[in-house]
């Protein structure tokens, strides 16, 4: 039998060493995979039960006899798991389409302004907004026709299919560095009435001409006692009159009565589901059901 030198001996122990250390890493390396993939396994099944209980609060909300104020709209299933809905009538926006097709200069110039845009800024994007939804080429005195965009088939000559489209238009790049929220003033589901119980004051002041800081005071009556919406406090105006007479616009009562309201027939749901830790949100814009009663449509649906 053939004996190993002292140096062989080691160089075998150096060799059964580095295999013994390179399985160990073998081993946690695996370990680490699988337990990523549990990791994520069990991510995806929070997230798909989070999205469960978005879609839980959006079907209760679209029943036509649930209330915003309703407590079915806020409930817990388990220990950390549930769903909270928030119902905001849509037509507390304004309807682009509707004001251009009106060529409602006058409400679009108060709008512009409270964005802080001059009178010129003001008509020169009254006027591209208009070429963009009309159906013809002709040229506003300050608007924007296929020429002044350099691009193929713009502008699209025919009304918004979405806000988003909004911002396309020649001018509204000023707007996004003026103002970034102006997406939150507009609707293309909205009636083109607006609902002063829904209304931001902001919206409010600008649609009728009044104070902002007495469009303020009516937002927080409106609100009650705790300043959250949809709650039993809630002082909402049962007609228009008393609204206008609040505002101080009654001298203009007469034409603000054929584009103000205290009712919206659309509401947009945002319905929050939570498990885990994890929320899932999914905002829906539904027609009918509510005070008018029916089924319900849903119009659009984001998540």
């Amino acid at each position: 039998m053939t004996r190993l030198s002292r140096s062989e001996r080691g160089s075998a122990l150096l060799a059964v060493l580095w295999i013994v250390a390179l399985l160990s890493m073998l081993v946690a390396t695996t370990s680490l995979l699988v337990m990523q993939d549990v990791d994520t396994v069990g991510t995806r099944r929070q997230m798909f039960r989070a999205r469960m209980m978005a879609e839980m609060g959006l079907a209760f909300a679209s029943h036509p006899d649930v209330r915003p104020d309703d407590p079915l709209l806020r409930q817990e299933i388990a220990e950390g798991e549930g769903f909270e809905v928030e119902m905001i009538g849509e037509d507390g926006r304004l309807n682009p389409n509707l004001l251009i097709q009106r060529q409602d200069r006058d409400t679009l110039r108060r709008v512009f302004r409270a964005w802080g845009m001059d009178l010129i800024q003001s008509d020169s994007l009254i006027d591209a907004l208009i070429d963009w939804v009309d159906q013809d080429g002709f040229k506003q005195p300050r608007g924007a026709e296929f020429r002044d965009y350099n691009l193929p088939d713009i502008p699209f000559n025919r009304p918004f299919r979405s806000i988003e489209e909004m911002s396309l238009v020649r001018g509204m790049n000023q707007v996004d560095a003026i103002y970034p929220q102006w997406r939150e003033w507009f609707s293309i589901h909205a009636s083109g009435v607006l609902d002063i119980n829904e209304a931001a004051p902001e919206i409010l002041a600008a649609v009728t001409g009044a104070d902002i800081i007495v469009a303020q005071q009516l937002q927080a009556r409106r609100l009650g006692r705790d300043g959250i919406r949809n709650t039993l406090d809630d002082a909402l105006f049962p007609d228009l009159q008393s609204a206008l007479r609040l505002l101080g616009v009654t001298g203009n009562a007469e034409a603000l009565a054929s584009i103000l309201s205290v009712t919206s027939n659309t509401r947009r749901i945002i319905s929050r589901g939570t498990t885990g830790g994890f929320t899932k949100s999914i905002i829906a814009v539904v027609q009918g059901g509510g005070s008018t009663g029916g089924a319900s449509a849903i119009l659009e649906l984001t998540e």
